[in-house]
């Protein structure tokens, strides 16, 4: 598990010694067992972010034979049986949130009640309905607290709402037995004639089997990211979901997402433009034992009241922002303002940071309302 709880991270500590992350993945799937084959399919789920994919894909080069990545859902989309691709939505149920791959795509954050989330998933998924949609595939890995009973209530929820389309709930013992079913996509002519799909092929298809029990496992910590859609205006932005520690929230779909650890300020997660590299969202979250908002205003202006003078600017105890009662402040650095809003949900101290040019607030304006409007503590 710890390859997956740090994947976001270049070095994790196993035994009190520093390891890259990129040599444990290494080792990880060294230890698969893939025969002789001459191609291997690493399954991911299809939330993974690219950085992600590329660690997995990085490593892989280990393994007997070629390695293809592949997401989740297109493994998921076999299980269908449907007439096309775009004939498949796929629900996967994660730890933390929940994936809906299609022609489009959507989340939705597991942070409130199973009925609610129900409701939400299907809700969702009616929005993404057409007139090719045959099927819709659950997947409910049994690795995964209460996918099983949460499945049961999309697909109650969806029949109640009146949906047409076919409903398959996959668990993990039907995703491993479709593992073993699946002929790669480069085997086709060999899969033509069945007498060459036997020996290396059915090798090849158990080492996908014995790969995809490892890369499916879902990751709960870190940053876990999904693309949702564009939200109904016209100037609005493709978002994807984030998932840091203890916090979800919806930030640019085009940004490059990096964790900072040094330099001023605390440890965050940190969302930059592509266009501006002074325009960019900062994530920071913590435990915090009292929630009121008064107790956070009294920590955050004792701590800036520490820093030098004209560095943390504007505070406001009792500000608003999206809707939202906070803590707000400005700091000021070399070439950039950042516009903090802090709010308490959950007994989590919820920070986020808009980042902008001095005087050019409007550069990140609707950027900083989804992020704030959207961040959520996890359960």
């Amino acid at each position: 598990m710890v390859a997956f709880e740090h994947i976001d991270d270049p070095v994790t500590l196993i035994d009190l010694r520093p390891v890259t992350v990129e040599s444990l993945w290494r080792s990880l799937l060294a230890a698969a067992d893939c025969g002789t084959a001459e191609e291997v399919i690493v399954v991911h789920p299809s939330w993974w972010a690219p950085e992600r994919v590329d660690v997995v894909g990085a490593a892989a080069q280990v393994l007997v034979g070629s390695a293809v990545l592949r997401p989740r859902s297109w493994l998921l989309t076999h299980a269908s049986q449907a007439k096309s691709e775009l004939a498949t939505l796929v629900v996967e149920i994660a730890d933390h949130l929940v994936a809906l791959t299609g022609t489009a795509v959507a989340a939705q954050t597991r942070h409130r009640d199973q009925q609610t989330v129900a409701e939400a998933v299907v809700h969702s998924i009616l929005t993404m309905v057409s007139e090719t949609l045959d099927v819709v595939v659950i997947d409910a890995p049994r690795t995964v607290r209460g996918a099983r009973s949460l499945s049961g209530l999309i697909a109650r929820e969806f029949q109640n709402s009146g949906g047409t389309v076919t409903l398959l709930e996959v668990d993990d013992i039907g995703l491993r037995k479709l593992a073993g079913a699946i002929v790669p996509l480069d085997s086709r002519a060999r899969a033509a004639n069945p007498k060459a799909v036997s020996g290396d092929l059915r090798r090849s298809l158990s080492g996908l089997a014995l790969v995809l029990a490892m890369i499916s496992v879902v990751v709960g910590v870190g940053t876990l990211i999904h693309h949702a859609p564009p939200r109904g205006r016209d100037d609005s932005i493709p978002t994807t979901y984030v998932v840091e520690g203890h916090v979800a929230l919806e930030v640019p779909a085009q940004w490059p997402i990096r964790r900072v650890v040094t330099g001023p300020g605390s440890a965050r997660v940190q969302i930059t433009s592509p266009s501006d590299p002074e325009v960019a969202l900062h994530v920071t979250q913590s435990r915090v034992a009292l929630s009121s908002l008064n107790a956070t205003a009294e920590f955050l202006k004792s701590a800036i009241d520490a820093e030098p003078a004209g560095v943390f600017v504007d505070f406001n105890p009792t500000g608003h922002n999206a809707d939202r009662p906070a803590v707000t402040y400005r700091e000021i650095r070399s070439g950039h303002d950042i516009r903090w809003t802090v709010w308490v949900d959950k007994a989590v101290r919820i920070s986020i940071g808009c980042q902008s040019r001095p005087g050019h607030d409007e550069a990140v304006d609707q950027e900083c309302e989804v992020a704030i409007r959207s961040a959520r503590a996890l359960e």
